[in-house]
This record gives C-alpha cells, sequence and structure tokens, in this order.
C-alpha cells in the first residue's frame, strides 16, 4: 500500500484563493493524500467553497481558534499519513509535488524534503522562483535561518511528533521555529529537489505580507529561544553562496512593481 501524505490547510476567510488551493491538491499525479481543512470559523463564504470542490475534506474542521497555528496543531493532531505538510490557503501545489515528493522520502529515507518555491501574483502568474539550499546543520546555526521556504517543505508524521509540533505560543513565526528546529539537529537527514514543490501567492491580505514586521521581531525571540547569533566567522559566506545560487529571483524580486513583502 503506498504511503499517505497528509496536507493540512489551515483558512480563515479565505473563500477568494482557496479553491485554487484545493484545485492544486485535487490535481496532483500522486492521489494517496489526506485532507485536512481547518476554518476559523470565517465570516466569508470559505465553507461554502470548501463543500462545493471536488476535492472533499477527509476532517473539516471549522471552530474559532487563537490563531493559524493553534489551527495548525489541531489538523496536525488528526493527521495519520506518513508524511505531511501544510499549505495556507492562497497558495499552491505544483501537480508533480507530491509524487516527487514520496519518492525522495522513500529512496532516501529522510526526515525532511524541500524544494524550490514560485511567487506568484494575485493572477496566480509566476513573479520569480526561490531555491532553496541544503546546508549542514553548522551553517544553518551560523546563518540563523532555514535555506528554503516552508511551501515547499515536507516532513514524516514521527519528526512532527518528536519535535512537539507547531509552537502556537508564537503567532507569525511557529512554521520558522519548527523547521528551525528539526534543521539544527545533527542527526536529521534532509533532503532537496530541485525544482519548484510549492507556490506563494503575493497580495496585499496575504499573512506574511501584512504582518512583516512583526514577524521580525517574533524571529528575534526564537533566536535566543534556539540560542541562536551570528557570531561565526562563516555566516557571510554562506549568505553570500545562498543568495548567489539565488541571485536570478533576487533581481526580478527587486524590480517586481506588485505587492511587496
Amino acid at each position: 500500500m503506498s504511503k499517505t501524505v497528509s496536507i493540512i490547510v489551515p483558512v480563515y476567510n479565505g473563500a477568494l484563493y482557496i479553491a485554487e488551493t484545493l484545485d492544486s491538491i485535487y490535481n496532483q499525479s500522486y492521489k494517496n493524500i489526506q485532507l485536512i481543512v481547518v476554518d476559523g470559523a470565517s465570516t466569508d463564504n470559505t465553507l461554502e467553497v470548501v463543500k462545493a470542490h471536488k476535492m472533499k475534506p477527509h476532517i473539516l474542521i471549522s471552530e474559532k481558534d487563537k490563531g493559524m497555528y493553534d489551527a495548525l496543531r489541531k489538523g496536525c493532531e488528526q493527521a495519520t499519513g506518513d508524511y505531511m505538510c501544510y499549505i495556507n490557503s492562497d497558495d499552491r501545489l505544483l501537480p508533480y509535488t507530491l509524487e516527487m515528493v514520496v519518492q525522495k522520502f522513500e529512496t532516501e529515507k529522510c526526515d525532511l524534503v524541500f524544494g524550490d518555491v514560485n511567487y506568484i501574483n494575485e493572477q496566480g502568474d509566476v513573479i520569480f522562483m526561490y531555491k532553496g539550499v541544503n546546508f549542514g546543520h553548522k551553517a544553518i546555526k551560523e546563518i540563523c535561518r532555514v535555506p528554503f521556504a516552508q511551501q515547499s517543505s515536507f516532513w514524516t508524521r514521527d519528526m512532527y511528533l518528536k519535535t512537539g509540533g507547531f509552537d502556537s505560543s508564537l503567532k507569525y513565526v511557529a512554521d520558522s521555529k519548527f523547521l528551525l528546529t528539526i534543521c539544527l539537529n545533527p542527526s536529521v537527514k534532509k533532503a532537496y529537489i530541485p525544482k519548484p514543490l510549492g507556490e506563494y501567492r503575493l497580495h496585499g491580505a496575504s499573512f506574511s505580507v501584512s504582518v512583516t514586521d512583526k514577524m521580525i521581531v517574533e524571529h528575534g525571540r526564537v533566536m535566543q529561544e534556539l540560542d541562536l547569533k551570528r557570531s561565526g566567522a562563516l555566516w557571510p559566506v554562506y549568505e553570500f553562496y545562498a543568495k548567489l545560487v539565488n541571485v536570478g529571483g533576487i533581481y526580478k524580486k527587486m524590480t517586481y512593481k506588485g505587492t511587496k513583502f
């Protein structure tokens, strides 16, 4: 029997784009999926869109929550898949994503798989691509950040349980803390797929666009909690390499005339 991938979709008033998100899950070439939608008691027609979609959630939770990561924890607690990810209600997966991810998990017996991510605009057009970098735990400790995007990240359910999941006391960067905790563990095996696996939509109401300053403050708190500090001589070298790999995307980002982030 093929492995199951649990996909958690947290949403609040996401009627505008969630059909596209569900389309991207429905259109996966890999079909053994457990879809969990966690709605924070939306006041728009999000629930109607979800219930009418051909990709029916296996689990649908709709109730007030304490924020996105509280919603994610609720969804993850219901997840039974071998592998897990979450996708926000305005983002998308590529049609081949899960097939490639499961194959990578199975052939390399790893704990975490990640790839590249496309940044898309309101209409769903690709603006630029951000490439993930498969740094080791020492390099990640130097640069104090995850060198790949959450939208292209997948992990085993065992790894989720071992790390304790998402810290719901954080409102903006619990995903960064979760992924950093995994990546800083020397025993964790990561694998990189050099293709876009997820697509992150830039628009004025998107979560990370609207709270950038607050995210920076919380990231500082996470650095303290994980005892991270850019004190080594090598961190500029690692940062230069990560930027060199992404020089084309950085240029397109800098010259993009739409929503900034």
